[in-house]
């Protein structure tokens, strides 16, 4: 069965063709001075195929009855777009070559033409055929109206190919032209991806100077300070990567879950332990997480069992968690024996495997939820979207 909404998109079509299908007849009589009150016999097989429901025939046919001109032009851009998002790639490029073969369609209508069927090659995964019709027409297009276009749609491309050293010199150019924030997020990211590419080659200066670019990029990047943070603590410089944790902390608050243990492997690392606590106890007074609260019971709990039990408390009444509430229980439990011990233990174990279960972490633009950090969401490709969840379930 196809959805309602299918439905009514092909009706809508349907009425469109007939329009164009009119407005072409209405012209072509101008031109010739000769008038048919005729509907060619392919609209009627057409309109067959769409009353059973077999619609790919239906698009085919009215193509067939309807020709091109200014008027139905944008009519069969459409009907390529729609076969390209029905996974019909082949029929989405045999229209769109179609329409480049006509010679009445003007330059800019081309161009159009050409974008989509740039976007058809990539669909079907012929990237060098798309990347060398996009990069033909960004040198001949400078200064037009669909430069932008062209850009994004080479980025997307060696974005897919993870040809990042492209992509970024694309990217530049694209926002120069069009500082959109989607864009500027991703080109962030993909210093950070060349970034990465290069720490795992223990090149620690080409590295780092790739995240201080992201940063210069977009100074929002948390991933490019946490990033920046650990190539210094592979170098021993925990100083300065304590300085790059503690900014990424500024840009999102929400990322603390990551930062927090990084930021306490640099402080043992540098014998000190009094900026660390005034850091949990700052971040806690202005945005309470569960990883913050954690952190301060564990340092409670090393002077004072008590204290760290009664901050707990205090902390699960005003920001009440999953996650804290089983801290409470896995403390109770070094005090209890017999009956009451078994019975938190089983209750313990409930709600670990409760957590265990939950997803640690949401796309903000599309809902994605995994639990694994994905600096690029899974789903709907947007960049920097994926975060820790907070709330009851979360932080």
């Amino acid at each position: 069965m196809i959805e309602l909404t299918e439905i009514g998109l092909f009706l809508v079509l349907f009425v469109a063709l007939f329009v164009g299908w009119s407005m072409g007849r209405k012209n072509s009589a101008k031109k010739t001075k000769k008038v048919s009150q005729s509907i060619p016999t392919d609209y009627f097989r057409g309109l067959n195929h769409l009353l059973n429901d077999q619609h790919s025939e239906a698009i085919d046919a009215f193509v067939d009855s309807l020709e091109v001109n200014s008027d139905t032009f944008d009519i069969h851009l459409t009907l390529g777009n729609l076969f390209r998002k029905k996974g019909e790639i082949q029929k989405a490029i045999h229209i769109h070559q179609s329409l480049l073969a006509r010679p009445e369609i003007s330059p800019r209508e081309m161009r159009m033409v050409q974008l989509e069927l740039a976007s058809d090659f990539m669909s079907a995964g012929l990237l060098d055929r798309a990347g060398r019709l996009l990069l033909n027409m960004a040198s001949t297009s400078r200064k037009s109206e669909f430069h932008p276009k062209i850009l994004t749609l080479l980025v997307d491309l060696y974005e897919f190919e993870q040809s990042w050293d492209k992509a970024i010199q694309i990217g530049t150019e694209l926002i120069k032209e069009t500082p959109i924030k989607k864009e500027i997020k991703r080109l962030a990211h993909f210093h950070c991806e060349l970034a990465q590419e290069q720490q795992g080659k223990e090149q620690w200066k080409t590295a780092f100077q790739h995240y201080k670019w992201a940063l210069e990029v977009d100074p929002t990047c948390v991933r490019a300070s946490i990033g920046a943070a650990d190539v210094l603590n592979s170098q021993r410089r925990y100083r300065d990567a304590i300085k790059e944790l503690k900014h990424a902390a500024e840009q999102d608050p929400e990322f603390m879950s990551l930062i927090i243990p990084k930021l306490k492997e640099c402080y043992q690392n540098i014998w000190g332990s009094s900026g660390y606590i005034k850091f949990l106890q700052e971040q806690n007074q202005k945005r309470p997480t569960t990883a913050l609260i954690m952190a301060l019971v564990q340092h409670y709990m090393e002077t004072d069992k008590d204290y760290a039990e009664m901050f707990l408390v205090e902390q699960l009444r005003a920001h009440p968690t999953i996650k804290g509430f089983k801290e409470l229980i896995n403390l109770q439990l070094a005090d209890s024996q017999g009956y009451n011990q078994q019975h938190l233990v089983v209750l313990f174990e409930l709600i670990d495997q409760l957590i265990q279960a939950k997803h640690k972490y949401q796309c903000r633009q599309c809902g994605f939820p995994g639990h694994q950090l994905h600096w690029q969401c899974p789903s709907c490709k947007s960049w920097g979207t994926v975060k820790p969840i907070h709330g009851l379930e979360g932080e």
